[in-house]
């Protein structure tokens, strides 16, 4: 028996946890695997009966709170004989001590574009009243262009790198994007890319609604919401049959919902944080996607796998790798044109019915690679590799 568990912060909530929901499904049906989720937040209105047939949730401490967390998890590692820790995101603190002493093996899942934690530290810079005054006193001319902040990510992702048997990305791209930037020779390395799963969708509705749809959470230092709303002011009264509607919720919500009123915006709505969203996808013509960061983006998969054609900023190689072709698969826009993203979105609404009956198929046949069996099969195989040994330094 092979026992693997997976830290979250909230459990589930959304990307990354429905990844580790479909292993954990996967290795269950073929027997010979137990799955744990450690998380500090379980989310009982998300949960389901099904997912107590193949794991088993333990609640640890906050990352506030660093130390207790690692104890708590290095007890749990222990008690349940784990072989494989799984750090969604970025390592635990003390995982080097965990990992010595325990003889488990640790991974860490990288669900964001490689060094997404640049944005993080440009965001947290200016965050809170002393850090602002530091901003503009010390730290401006240090960070104001990201360089420093990139070469921060670049260190951290590094010590993530040394201290973990493995070290898992979204696509090629990210896998060779990360080699080149740490000086990795691309032979010894163990880096492996494995892409997010989506559910083939049997019964797909193409009687498609006048509605652009944004899904996701309410935080604009990533998902940069603004942008959407302005694209928005720009092309509603270009489009006067239609509507855009946003799902989801988050810290920025209500400063969001204040700013379209400011902005004027008509045939808008926010239906808030939603269990499931599938009845939106169907309905929904296109999925808008406006982030300054992603890694690989469910919201613009599920989109294509319900027959919708996705829009998106091109900023990272997963949402290019997505979307691909482009005008064949949906949309790539030169990050951050606005008026170009404008220009895209009415030209989608004039597009004819056999030209966008055309792209929904592309993208629903290209989602069709990468089904969840298909994606846990390579967790399947690196942790196997782990186990014995294989495929790591």
């Amino acid at each position: 028996m092979v026992r693997i568990a997976f830290i979250h912060n909230s459990f589930p909530a959304g990307g990354a946890e429905r990844v580790t929901v479909d292993i954990a499904r996967y290795l269950s049906g073929l027997g010979g695997y137990r799955v744990f989720v450690y998380a500090t937040r379980i989310s009982d209105d998300m949960m389901t009966e099904e997912y107590a047939g193949f794991m088993t949730l333990r609640t640890i401490p906050s990352q506030a709170v660093q130390s207790r967390r690692a104890k708590a998890v290095e007890s749990f590692v222990v008690s349940d004989r784990v072989d494989i820790l799984v750090q969604v995101g970025k390592s635990l603190p003390g995982v080097d001590g965990i990992r010595a002493r325990t003889g488990c093996r640790t991974v860490i899942a990288c669900h964001g574009e490689p060094f997404w934690q640049r944005y993080v530290i440009m965001h947290r810079r200016q965050k809170g009243f002393i850090r602002r005054l530091m901003w503009h006193l010390w730290n401006r001319r240090r960070f104001e262009d990201g360089t420093l902040a990139l070469r921060m990510a670049h260190e951290r992702t590094l010590k993530d790198y040394m201290l973990n048997d493995a070290y898992t990305v979204l696509c090629e791209s990210y896998r060779r994007e990360v080699a080149d930037a740490l000086g990795l020779d691309s032979s010894l390395n163990h880096l492996y890319a494995i892409e997010n799963a989506e559910p083939a969708v049997n019964d797909i509705c193409y009687d498609k609604e006048k509605v652009f749809l944004f899904c996701g959470r309410f935080e604009n230092w990533s998902k940069r919401i603004d942008r959407l709303l302005r694209i928005w002011s720009m092309v509603q009264n270009r489009l006067p049959e239609w509507r855009l509607v946003l799902v989801g919720d988050g810290p920025d919500c209500g400063r969001l919902k204040q700013y379209a009123v400011e902005l004027g915006l008509e045939r808008i709505s926010f239906e808030g944080r939603k269990r499931d969203v599938t009845g939106y996808y169907r309905r929904a013509s296109a999925v808008c996607m406006t982030s300054q960061t992603e890694g690989w983006p469910l919201a613009l998969t599920e989109g294509q796998a319900q027959g919708c054609i996705g829009v998106a900023f091109g900023a990272t190689s997963g949402i290019v790798e997505i979307l691909s072709p482009d005008g064949e698969c949906g949309f790539i826009v030169q990050p951050f044109d606005e008026a170009q993203y404008a220009d895209v979105l009415v030209k989608v609404a004039s597009m004819d019915e056999a030209s966008l009956m055309k792209m929904r198929a592309d993208g629903v046949r290209k989602r069709s690679g990468y089904t969840p069996e298909v994606m846990a099969e390579k967790w399947k195989e690196l942790f196997d590799g782990l186990v014995s040994g294989q495929g790591i330094e």
